[in-house]
């Protein structure tokens, strides 16, 4: 691990990580079919963190507390995440497991999804509360899709990312966990021109003047649902990466570095 480092939580979680299956973001018959957005980059610091998202009343005096090492730059589906969420005391971060399992969930067998489409939100009764009270964002710095290409093993993994390398946001929801760990699923929608090159779908980034609205649960689902759309193609790059990334227990800058 590179440059390690440790988050302000306003709930630490001792959770450990694990190497998860990739997500199932579509529906067929009640299972998780598509997969999209399995792996992300967080390449941050915790006080790159708390700048970029405004948390409030950061203290520069006190030591950083996370579970977990920062950055990172593999992300993995089970992993302790930090999550940015709203109330009226203002915006702080919070530990919860990649894998979105509410309370009152039953089915101890089934993977927790990580994705959630934007497009059925409403209509799914596992994320219409979230919808409505556990809206989040979840920092980032760049996401992988796998590609296939005809005559290839395997399929190549690309990493995306705003030009530049700029940190965004996922639109996010969480939910309390039935074991009592809050979880978290990141929102997925139609791919924009540049990433529909590999994949149809990719996870919702926020545009920087909607996160803070994404965040207000004072606001009702219909008056957000609008922040939900493709990030404009021309604002993000894109480019193949080393196989390395394949594996989860791999990590460092070099895993979203382009492909030499």
């Amino acid at each position: 691990m590179v440059g390690e480092d440790e988050l302000t939580l306003t709930s630490p979680l001792g959770i450990r990580a694990h190497t998860g299956r990739a997500d199932r973001s579509g529906t067929r018959g009640g299972c998780y079919t598509h997969y999209v957005c399995g792996r992300y980059a967080l390449g941050l610091t915790s006080r790159e963190i708390e700048m970029r998202f405004g948390i409030a009343e950061i203290d520069q005096r006190r030591p950083p507390v996370f579970p977990i090492p920062l950055p990172l730059f593999n992300v993995g589906p089970g992993r302790a995440i930090p999550v940015v969420v709203a109330s009226d005391e203002g915006r702080s971060v919070r530990a919860m497991r990649w894998g979105f399992k509410p309370s009152w969930s039953k089915d101890k067998g089934r993977p927790a999804p990580i994705n959630a489409r934007a497009e059925t939100l409403v209509e799914r009764p596992m994320f219409r509360g979230a919808v409505a009270k556990g809206r989040c964002v979840i920092p980032a710095s760049g996401f992988y899709e796998w590609q296939s290409a005809v005559g290839q093993r395997g399929k190549q993994p690309w990493h995306f990312r705003l030009t530049g390398g700029e940190p965004f946001g996922f639109a996010g929801l969480w939910t309390p966990g039935p074991d009592g760990q809050d979880t978290a699923a990141i929102i997925t929608t139609s791919a924009n021109e540049l990433v529909g090159q590999v994949h149809d779908r990719m996870p919702v980034i926020l545009a920087p003047d909607d996160e803070g609205d994404w965040l207000d649960i004072g606001e009702g689902p219909s008056a957000v649902l609008g922040c939900l759309r493709p990030f404009p193609a021309e604002m993000m790059e894109g480019y193949p990466v080393s196989p390395a990334v394949n594996a989860v227990a791999n990590d460092g800058p070099e895993l979203a570095r382009p492909l030499s």
